[in-house]
């Protein structure tokens, strides 16, 4: 486990709870917290849309890509980028996030259901997480390797 991650996902949470404002942890932090094993690089959280003036009025120094409408390899979404003691931090805002089916060739809407966020702990720090099934979901979609790595841990999680 990682202490850099630990320190930006304590201090990042504090703020989103500290504003009300609701959010979800996906990516390959949701894995680890599912029971992955692959290395956190980034913490991915989304939040409404809605609620992004709140957080920016907070994170000001600390984004290193701005606010707007990206288009990124397999992503099609609005999203900014902090990094808090070296540890990069993506809120991506929904809805409108959509993800390139590599099978079909096809941009698919990702549905960020807030209200089916499972509780999981990291380093003992508690958040609201995608659930699997999602999860692998997304992941099985994206068909990167991590996604592939992802997916065979989180279906073995799901076998037990």
């Amino acid at each position: 486990m990682s202490e850099k991650v630990k320190k930006a996902l304590i201090w990042i949470r504090g703020i989103l709870e500290s504003e009300s404002i609701q959010y979800q942890v996906v990516g390959g932090l949701a894995v680890r917290i599912h029971g992955g094993t692959r290395p956190v690089a980034d913490i991915d959280i989304y939040i409404p849309k809605s609620s992004a003036s709140k957080l920016l009025q907070h994170v000001q120094p600390y984004i290193s890509k701005p606010l707007t409408h990206y288009v990124e390899e397999a992503w099609d979404l609005e999203y900014f980028q902090l990094i808090y003691e070296g540890q990069k931090i993506e809120i991506g805002l929904s809805p409108g996030t959509k993800i390139f089916d590599k099978r079909t060739s096809k941009w698919l809407e990702l549905e960020i259901d807030y209200g089916v966020s499972v509780n999981g702990i990291y380093e003992g720090d508690e958040v609201p997480v995608m659930p699997i099934p999602a999860l692998v979901a997304y992941k099985s979609v994206l068909d990167r390797d991590v996604d592939r790595i992802d997916v065979a841990e989180l279906t073995q999680t799901l076998a037990r």
